[in-house]
C-alpha cells in the first residue's frame, strides 16, 4: 500500500484539488447557467461555488473524522452494510457517468470544430487512455503530473484571454438586471454543479499529506476553491463581454466562438486548435487522471491479498475501458447535455448534499458515543 501511496507535500493536495474541479467541463461554461439566469449568471455562479466549497470543506471534516486511508475503508467501517453496498457505489457512479457525459462532449466539440475525420470514439479513446496512463501510478507521481502541468495551462490561459480583451465590446451586458426571480437561480445554481462533482477525492487524499496542522486543509481547500471561482468567473466575464448575453446563451460553445475571434500570434501560439490541443486537452486528462487514481486506489485498498501493481493497472485500464465503451451508448451531443443539464446535475447535486451531512453526522455521533463510554 506504501507503495501506491506515499505522502504528497500540502501544494501537491492544493492542485490536485482544483484539477479534480472545473477543469472537465470549462469547455461548456457558461452556457447553460447564462441562458437561465441572463446577465444575472454570477449570483448562481457565488452561489454554486459557497455549496461545493462547503461540501468539500466537509469532505475534509469527515475525512478527518473517519482516520481511514481510502474513503471506501472509513465508511464501510462507519456503516459495513450501507456503505460498501449503497453510498459509496452510487457516489462512484454518479462521478464515473459524469465523467464519461463530459467526455463524450468533449469528443464531440473536438469532432465538430477540429478533426471532422476521426470518429469521436478514437478521441475518447486517446484522452481516457492518456489519463489511464497517468493514473495507474503511484500517488506522489500523479501529484507531480498535476503540480508541474496544470500551472502551466492556467498560465496560458490566462495569457490567451488577453487577447481576447480587444473583443470585450459588450461591457453593459455584465451588468446585473433587476429582474431577479428564485426559480431561474436555482436551475442556475445547480446547471453549474457538473463541474464540482469530484468522487470523493478530497476525502481520499486528506488522510496522505504531509499537514503540519489538521487546519491546513481547510484553508487550501479553500483556496483552491478560490482559484477555479476566480477561473470561472475570467471565462465569465470574457464570454458576455465579447458575445453578449443572448449569443452567450445560445451557443453550445461560447468560449470557442471567443477565441476564434482571436487574431493575434505569438511564438506559441497559432490558431485555436493548438491553444485546445494544448490547454483544454491536458487539463481534462489530468481532470480524468485524478479521478480514475481515487476509484481505483479505493478498489484496490479492499481487495484480499496478494493484490498487485498488476491487478491496480487492471482495474485503472478497466475503468479507462468502461469510459471509452461507454461513449458508444451516448450518441449525441444533444443526449449527453441532456443527461448531464436535466439528470446528472440534480441527482449529483442532491446526492452531494445528503450523502457527505449525513456521513459526517454518523460519524461524530459515534465518536460522542465512545467518548462516552
Amino acid at each position: 500500500m506504501n507503495q501506491i501511496v506515499e505522502p504528497i507535500s500540502r501544494w501537491q493536495y492544493f492542485w490536485m484539488v482544483a484539477i479534480s474541479t472545473v477543469a472537465g467541463g470549462i469547455y461548456l461554461w457558461p452556457q447553460y447557467l447564462v441562458q437561465h439566469m441572463g446577465p444575472n449568471g454570477v449570483f448562481a455562479l457565488l452561489t454554486s461555488v459557497g455549496l461545493a466549497t462547503a461540501l468539500l470543506m466537509l469532505q475534509v471534516a469527515l475525512a478527518h473524522r473517519l482516520n481511514q486511508a481510502t474513503v471506501l475503508s472509513g465508511i464501510r467501517r462507519l456503516l459495513p452494510v450501507l456503505g460498501i453496498g449503497l453510498i459509496f457505489p452510487i457516489s462512484a457512479i454518479t462521478c464515473l457517468f459524469t465523467d464519461l457525459l463530459l467526455l463524450v462532449l468533449y469528443g464531440q466539440m473536438m469532432h465538430n470544430f477540429f478533426y471532422p475525420l476521426t470518429p469521436i470514439v478514437v478521441i475518447d479513446g486517446l484522452i481516457a487512455a492518456s489519463a489511464g496512463w497517468v493514473a495507474f501510478r503511484t500517488l506522489s507521481a500523479v501529484a507531480r503530473s498535476v503540480q508541474f502541468w496544470f500551472p502551466i495551462i492556467l498560465l496560458l490561459t490566462l495569457v490567451v484571454v488577453t487577447f481576447s480583451i480587444p473583443n470585450m465590446t459588450h461591457l453593459a451586458a455584465l451588468l446585473p438586471s433587476s429582474d431577479f426571480t428564485l426559480r431561474p437561480w436555482v436551475q442556475g445554481t445547480i446547471s453549474t454543479w457538473f463541474l464540482f462533482s469530484n468522487g470523493s477525492v478530497v476525502i481520499t487524499l486528506t488522510p496522505h499529506v504531509r499537514w503540519t496542522h489538521p487546519r491546513q486543509a481547510y484553508t487550501t481547500v479553500a483556496a483552491a476553491m478560490a482559484m477555479q471561482a476566480s477561473v470561472l468567473l475570467i471565462f465569465y466575464v470574457v464570454c458576455l463581454a465579447t458575445l453578449g448575453a443572448p449569443a452567450v446563451s445560445r451557443l453550445w460553445w461560447p468560449v470557442i466562438y471567443v477565441f476564434s475571434l482571436i487574431s493575434a500570434q505569438a511564438f506559441f501560439f497559432k490558431g485555436i486548435g493548438v491553444f485546445v490541443l494544448i490547454t483544454w486537452t491536458s487539463a481534462i486528462v489530468l481532470y480524468l487522471a485524478v479521478h480514475l487514481f481515487c476509484l481505483s486506489f479505493n478498489l484496490f485498498d479492499q481487495m484480499a491479498e496478494p493484490a498487485t501493481m498488476l491487478t491496480r493497472v487492471s482495474l485503472v485500464f478497466g475503468l479507462v475501458a468502461a469510459l471509452t465503451l461507454g461513449t458508444l451508448f451516448v450518441p449525441s451531443e444533444l443526449m449527453a447535455r441532456a443527461l448531464v443539464f436535466h439528470w446528472v446535475n440534480p441527482l449529483s447535486f442532491s446526492w452531494a448534499a445528503i450523502s457527505d451531512p449525513g456521513l459526517w453526522l454518523i460519524a461524530r455521533y459515534r465518536r460522542a458515543r465512545m467518548v462516552a463510554r
